[in-house]
């Protein structure tokens, strides 16, 4: 049976299309009854037969567009300012195990090549059977001397770069000289694409051995330029293959040299969904401190509290990520998450502290401390920490705020109540600090 693949364009040229229209000149004309009438028939014989042709011309639309479907197929087209090379073909293409010549093609079938002033044509007829025309700046070369067979295998090597039949010649590498072949078939691609076909054909091997991975690692870090492919590779990686440590190390060394803070955002957030060591976990913040955005480092850092790993000595180095981020709403709103998840002890409790009073606005730290005030704590240590951690608010108004919810809460034992007060002290208005007295009587 014939094979029929549907149009795709990897690469479209871009074509300026102008239209043009005739301006007629008008002349006045006077027509007698009689005149008019006969005017009226013949436009209506007019409408008739463009009826007729524009029924006509729908047929033949139809014809062109269902056989197009018969004989269109894929294109490929690079230029790089200094070659162009395209290739159409129709149905599959099988090239010999040296790939220099062309084993089988689909029955009526063709595949077309040009590079610059080289084409090839060839033509699969119903019997399988294949014909060649091959032209060399012009010049008709003979398919069956050495020439010919030279140019038709230069052809195909040119169509192998660009990724044509790269699932064949996958398959041929590895039939050949098994995945560790294919592994370094990547070193001599020049494309970033081709390359990271190869390299996803590799990471999805069930039979690929944990030093090929690490090396795997090593090339998306090194030889891919392209952050989407990047990306899009290291979020194949599977937490089983993680599990390495090298390989650990070189992924988290790749997921550094990715420079879109959205890409590199998508790969964190693709490990952080998989449990982790607390060298990964280290690993995957220290990655989050070179994204740039505020946005995509908080929520990868949300990201990373929904998997309930901030905890114990982990916390420490995930509050030296907020204060990495700029924005004091972002900032704040993980503050907020971490709140209402964890129960904070001791040093904990003091690194959260510090945390919320690197919170530039007087606003936000505000809400922060009040969150905080409606927690249940257990020493009264905590209380004076966060009585002290009040008294650097610059606004008095919201420094009294935030003491008048303290108050409701918190012991009232004679050293947590002079702590309270001497903050009260510091504020002048006599409104706002005999509202902040009243609360703790």
């Amino acid at each position: 049976m014939c094979t029929t693949a549907r149009t795709n364009r990897k690469c479209i040229n871009g074509y300026s299309l102008r239209g043009f229209r005739k301006l007629n000149s008008m002349r006045l004309k006077y027509y007698s009854k009689n005149d008019v009438n006969t005017r009226m028939q013949n436009i209506k014989q007019k409408f008739k037969r463009m009826k007729t042709i524009r029924n006509i011309f729908a047929i033949l639309i139809i014809l062109l567009l269902t056989s197009s479907c018969h004989h269109s197929g894929n294109t490929i087209i690079v230029n790089n300012g200094k070659d162009k090379l395209e290739i159409n073909y129709t149905g599959e293409v099988k090239f010999t195990d040296d790939e220099a010549a062309i084993k089988s093609m689909t029955k009526n079938s063709y595949l077309k090549y040009w590079k610059n002033d080289r084409k090839l044509r060839v033509k699969c007829n119903i019997d399988g059977e294949l014909t060649y025309e091959m032209f060399d700046n012009g010049r008709k070369l003979n398919p069956e001397d050495a020439e010919g067979k030279k140019f038709l295998a230069e052809a195909i090597q040119g169509m192998i770069s660009v990724g044509f039949d790269a699932q064949g010649r996958m398959k041929r590498i590895v039939e050949k000289g098994g995945l560790r072949a294919l592994l370094s078939e990547v070193d001599r691609l020049d494309n970033d694409f081709i390359k990271s076909m190869y390299l996803e054909y590799l990471i999805s091997s069930d039979s690929i051995h944990p030093d090929q991975i690490t090396d795997i690692a090593k090339k998306i870090g090194t030889q891919i330029g392209s952050d989407f492919e990047k990306s899009k590779l290291l979020q194949k990686f599977s937490a089983i293959q993680l599990k390495d440590s090298l390989t650990s190390k070189a992924y988290f060394e790749a997921a550094v040299s990715v420079g879109s803070d959205f890409e590199k955002a998508n790969v964190l957030k693709h490990i952080i969904r998989q449990p982790l060591s607390k060298e990964q976990f280290d690993a995957a913040l220290n990655v989050t401190n070179t994204v740039g955005s505020d946005f995509e480092k908080a929520n990868i850092l949300k990201e990373l509290l929904h998997q309930e790993t901030v905890a114990g000595e982990n916390l420490n180095l995930f509050l030296s990520s907020v204060d990495h981020i700029g924005s004091d709403f972002e900032k704040a709103n993980i503050l907020n998450e971490l709140i209402d998840k964890k129960p904070f002890e001791g040093k904990n409790f003091t690194d959260l502290l510090s945390s919320i009073n690197r919170v530039g606005s007087d606003f936000e730290k505000t809400n922060l401390l009040k969150k905080l005030a409606n927690k249940e704590f257990q020493t009264e240590e905590q209380w004076i920490g966060l009585i002290a951690e009040t008294a650097k608010i610059d606004s008095e108004f919201e420094r009294g705020n935030v003491l008048v919810q303290i108050a409701g809460k918190m012991p009232k034992s004679e050293e947590v109540k002079t702590s309270y007060m001497n903050v009260a002290k510091t504020i002048n208005s006599e409104v706002d600090y005999g509202k902040v007295v009243k609360a703790v009587d």
